[in-house]
């Protein structure tokens, strides 16, 4: 009886200490002379400027507890705001302070505004307001029964790099804080980014549960949602949910049952993504789990595609970390043309780089389409590949078979950013048209129409070489063909190339560049068989013979028929043993013989059973504003001499020529026989018409001329030689007795 006496006496009288504690605390609190000591510490210490401009006002009922009005804190050195709080108050439980524990009942604050600024040293804007100074002393232990955050604002700017994000309206409830405390998390917020381009909402609840002294934290049934825009994705929808994330220590770190959600709109497109992973733990440096899998869909009203990423086999540690099979399934369809991949390798993984290894890949590649002329194609692949995020590197090596073709591709990637590459391609054969549509499926509407545009050489920096040892594209066969290329500053130099093709050899240069959309080429044809290489490439049978043939010309615009007219440059030609195809001048001059009398004048088209040989042939072109023009062309044969001048256009694919075909003083040439008398005539003929339809004619007008002229003349030289007999026998028989 006596203890409990004892015991109420005690009590009480420390109930009256306290009492009267607190009542002088309320009677002696001054809020002007707290308000400038604050000032005066952080203006002292922090060299910021710290403006109250409420009330600060002290609670004593049912806690003791101290409510500031609004209230601002400027950067350090400058008079620009770091944060502005409107309201705030604090409320604290006084019997715990006397055995050195920090009660709080509770943390509101309404209307924070904080700018946060990473600079371009890396150092952040309240790096001063973060003590540096040791503390020896006994910490005081904390107890928070709950934190409110309201109306509130978040901004964050990377000067170095450019990002920027805010997060406004912030609605933050935290349940328990303490050195090891569980309790709920809600927050919910408006998100903005400059850099990348963002604007959602933002909402996030979990279960935590912590212990800080044990360095053991664990967030439980977390679910999280995003709905807004972010980069060019329009009606973004993204869930997390996880059953459980913790982390202990250096070596724990564990997730159960996470699965991302992501929904989302981009240029028409619908797209759609799912990530699960059911189990992953990292436990003393080892990490086990169960497989991940990544599963993606985009669909729009011309494509659809489908993407499965699987994980299976891990082990190692979170530092390095090896997955027995990551495999790839992919099946895409546009219109109707569908792709279908399958991939699969062991794979490295490294944080530090971070850096991957794919040791040994090897899958097939499926191509179908009903233009192709085997309607598909199946394209297996074998090798390797890697990369070094941190040092910016990449490797791939690559061999695969198409058909009857071999083909490696080795690839190195020097830098990411801007994108740097050198590489080797090496094909034993490989014939292109056999994969493209057959060339009578023309494109709708006029090709001069479609577009040139060269703007995606920027940014890529690259060197290389490209080896093919048969080649057959557009018609045209080629062997050993070798490219080197080189491409930087938006431009591409194919330079040099060389191939054999037709019996002879081409050597070039050729060069694309990004600004202006130009195009340069230089190439020579070195004792080339002319006609298969028209026939295959154009499949025209216009010229026969053997030569050289050099080009040197420029052009640029947006689209195919501008860069046509303006194409501008040089060409020459110069060929021998061969023969002009469509026209047999020694037959047609013949039939025109025989209409002499008439005086008429036929059109006559081009015919491929026709020819007239040469036995050497050469002209030389300027190009101008896409029209070739040659004033120089000649050509010579046992039978003939031609000379003539005219022009190619390119715009319209059109040609109008002169020639001018004297007939040599023998008629034992091509067809001489029957046109005799026509011998030393130059008879014009006029070459002219679209190239898929050429027309020609003999202007027999200017041959009657010709003709008649030359009859004048010879007999003019038969009256002058009789004439010169008769006067020499006149003079003989003068002379002589």
């Amino acid at each position: 009886m006596k203890f409990l006496k004892l015991s109420a006496f005690v009590l009480g009288g420390v109930a009256a200490l306290l009492a009267a504690a607190v009542l002088y605390v309320a009677i002696t609190f001054d809020a002007a002379r707290v308000k400038g000591e604050l000032k005066r510490v952080v203006s002292e210490q922090k060299q910021r400027t710290l403006d109250i401009e409420g009330d600060v006002a002290l609670s004593i009922y049912p806690d003791l507890g101290l409510k500031l009005g609004r209230t601002s804190l400027s950067e350090h050195g400058s008079g620009e705001l770091f944060a502005v709080v409107d309201n705030a108050h604090v409320s604290v439980a006084v019997l715990p302070l006397l055995s050195g524990t920090l009660v709080i009942d509770e943390i509101g604050v309404d209307g924070a505004n904080v700018n946060i600024v990473r600079f371009k040293d890396g150092s952040l804007n309240f790096d001063d307001l973060m003590s540096k100074d040791k503390d020896d002393s006994t910490p005081i232990r904390f107890d928070i029964a709950g934190v409110h955050l309201s109306r509130s604002a978040l901004t964050f700017r990377d000067e170095a790099s450019g990002v920027s994000h805010a997060l406004d309206g912030i609605e933050l409830t935290v349940g328990k804080l303490a050195n090891a405390a569980r309790g709920k998390l809600d927050l919910a917020a408006h998100w903005t980014s400059a850099q990348p381009a963002a604007d959602g909402r933002l909402s996030l609840a979990a279960t935590y549960d912590y212990d800080l002294p044990a360095h053991r934290y664990a967030l439980d049934a977390l679910s999280a949602r995003l709905e807004g825009s972010a980069l060019d994705l329009k009606d973004l929808r993204a869930s997390l949910t996880a059953s459980r994330l913790e982390a202990a220590g250096e070596g724990l770190f564990g997730l159960k049952g996470v699965v991302l959600d992501v929904h989302a709109l981009r240029a028409g497109e619908a797209l759609t993504l799912k990530l699960l992973a059911p189990a992953m733990y990292a436990e003393a440096g080892e990490l086990r789990g169960d497989e991940i899998s990544l599963a993606g869909r985009m669909e729009s009203n011309v494509r659809v595609a489908d993407v499965r990423l699987l994980l299976k086999g891990m082990a190692g540690t979170l530092q390095a970390f090896k997955a027995s099979s990551l495999s790839l399934d992919l099946d895409a369809r546009q219109d109707a043309a569908t792709l279908k991949a399958t991939l699969a390798t062991p794979v490295t993984l490294r944080v530090d780089g971070p850096a991957i290894e794919l040791a040994a890949l090897e899958g097939a590649f499926d191509i179908a389409h009903p233009s192709l002329p085997m309607k598909t194609v199946k394209l297996p692949v074998k090798g390797a590949a890697s990369a070094d995020f941190g040092k910016q590197t990449a490797a791939v090596n690559l061999d695969t078979r198409l058909d009857d073709s071999r083909m490696q591709l080795k690839l190195a990637v020097v830098r990411f950013d801007p994108l740097a590459l050198d590489f080797d391609v090496d094909i034993d054969q490989l014939n292109l048209d056999r994969y493209l549509p057959p060339s009578a499926a023309k494109p709708a509407g006029n090709p001069d129409d479609a577009p040139v545009d060269l703007s995606a050489l920027r940014g890529i920096n690259a060197n290389g070489s490209v080896k093919i040892g048969q080649l057959q594209a557009s018609g045209v066969k080629m062997t050993n063909m070798r490219l080197e290329v080189k491409a930087a500053n938006g431009k591409v130099e194919v330079s040099p190339y060389s191939a054999s093709l037709y019996r002879g050899a081409a050597t070039g240069a050729l060069s694309l560049n990004a600004d202006g959309n130009r195009i340069a080429l230089k190439q020579t044809l070195s004792d080339i068989d002319i006609h298969p290489l028209i026939h295959d490439a154009a499949g025209k049978d216009m010229l026969e013979g053997r030569g050289t043939v050099m080009l040197d010309v420029v052009t640029a615009g947006a689209t195919v028929g501008a860069m046509k007219k303006a194409l501008d440059g040089s060409a020459s030609l110069h060929l021998r043993d061969g023969a002009i195809r469509g026209i047999n001048l020694a037959k047609s001059l013949r039939e025109a013989k025989a209409s002499l009398g008439g005086g008429t004048e036929a059109v006559q088209k081009a015919s491929a059973t026709e020819k007239t040989d040469f036995s050497e042939l050469s002209a030389s072109f300027r190009i101008e504003d896409g029209v070739a023009r040659n004033k120089d062309l000649s050509a010579s044969s046992p039978f003939l001499r031609l000379a003539g001048a005219g022009s190619i256009n390119l715009v319209d694919a059109s040609m109008g020529y002169l020639a001018r075909v004297t007939l040599a003083a023998t008629s034992k040439g091509q067809d001489g026989k029957g046109v005799a008398d026509l011998k030393g005539v130059t008879v014009p003929v006029k070459l002219y018409g679209p190239f898929a339809s050429l027309d020609y004619r003999i202007e027999f007008g200017d041959m009657l001329k010709e003709g008649a002229r030359a009859a004048i003349d010879g007999q003019s030289q038969k009256l002058q030689q009789k004439a010169r007999e008769k006067v020499g026998e006149r003079l003989k028989g003068l002379l002589l007795p």
